[in-house]
């Protein structure tokens, strides 16, 4: 899942916290997950008066972190993210917890016990490369609570094979685009035109899924805002930098079908042409919006219900979109 932000630098946070991958050549094969996924606060030590030093001294470095959120509230906020070995391959099944981390390495706070959650779409729903992506089976999340200046970093501890491991730090709370936030839950939908079928020739022009999700580029955002409610994504599957874009169109796919017409999905491409090299198509500057993918669940009225950045699964869309009908 990571990275996840388009156009910033995250490298400022690696570089404060240099040396956090030390374990990784000391290490030999990355040890199996344990048998249960269930993680419990008492599972995991406490980050207050720990240092990331401390915490580099007493658990090896020997994974990395996806995260799947870059837009922080006060308060809580709901974090997905990914772990995956040294093969980039996902770790599943595991007891995981994030802690959060200034970049200078001080201020560790945790941990936020993590739940693994499965995208849960069915087969018939899968696009051709979400079917054979195994990040784009389950992920995990976690609710990360803050007050005041948000964590500028983020990192897991792993019990696997009988002990404690950690995947190293990701960036967190990062600014939206133009110095901005996304419109949030209560606020109004920012109405911005999309292109639709009648707009092109060909459907790739539109989405970058495999086969075309047509039915959720046959509405105009602009035209269906204020009359019925409405799911409008932000997703690229074959270009995301998060890897989760796809089955995130999936998951919206296969809700679109459950209810019908009673409520309009529209899809949006990030990439001018669908090519990164053209930068960010203008909706999402209009939106405020500097990572990917973005859900946002809209009522009969133009207000936002529901927001998500990155991964969900279909019982969570489906819950916000039964709200609205």
């Amino acid at each position: 899942m990571s990275p996840r932000v388009l156009p910033l630098a995250l490298g400022a946070l690696a570089a404060a916290l240099g040396g956090c991958g030390g374990g990784d050549e000391e290490s030999g094969s990355t040890p199996a997950p344990a048998a249960s996924a269930a993680a419990k606060p008492e599972d995991f030590p406490k980050g207050s008066g720990m240092s990331f030093t401390d915490v580099q001294s007493r658990y090896p470095a020997q994974l990395s972190l996806g995260i799947g959120a870059s837009v922080m509230r006060q308060g809580v906020n709901r974090v997905p993210f990914v772990v995956l070995d040294k093969g980039a391959r996902p770790i599943t099944n595991a007891a995981v917890a994030l802690y959060t981390v200034k970049t200078d390495g001080s201020e560790v706070r945790g941990p936020f016990p993590a739940r693994q959650t499965p995208f849960a779409v069915a087969p018939k729903f899968l696009a051709k490369t979400s079917g054979t992506d195994e990040t784009a089976q389950t992920f995990y999340a976690a609710d990360v609570q803050f007050k005041g200046r948000p964590p500028l970093g983020v990192f897991a501890l792993v019990r696997m094979d009988g002990r404690i491991v950690a995947a190293s730090p990701s960036p967190l709370g990062v600014r939206g685009a133009h110095g901005g936030s996304p419109p949030d839950v209560g606020d109004k939908a920012v109405s911005v035109h999309t292109e639709t079928l009648a707009d092109v020739n060909d459907a790739s022009k539109l989405t970058t899924r495999v086969p075309p999700n047509k039915e959720m580029l046959r509405d105009d955002f602009a035209d269906v805002l204020g009359r019925k409610p409405v799911v409008l994504v932000f997703a690229t599957p074959a270009l995301c930098q998060s890897r989760v874009c796809g089955p995130v169109v999936d998951v919206a796919e296969q809700v679109r079908d459950e209810v019908g017409d009673k409520v309009s999905f529209v899809h949006q491409e990030v990439y001018r042409d669908n090519k990164v090299n053209k930068g960010l198509r203008p909706q999402l500057a209009d939106w405020r919006l500097a990572s990917e993918p973005w859900i946002f669940v809209i009522d009969r009225s133009g207000r936002i219900s529901a927001r998500f950045e990155g991964a969900l699964s279909v019982p969570e869309l489906r819950a916000e979109v039964k709200k609205t009908l």
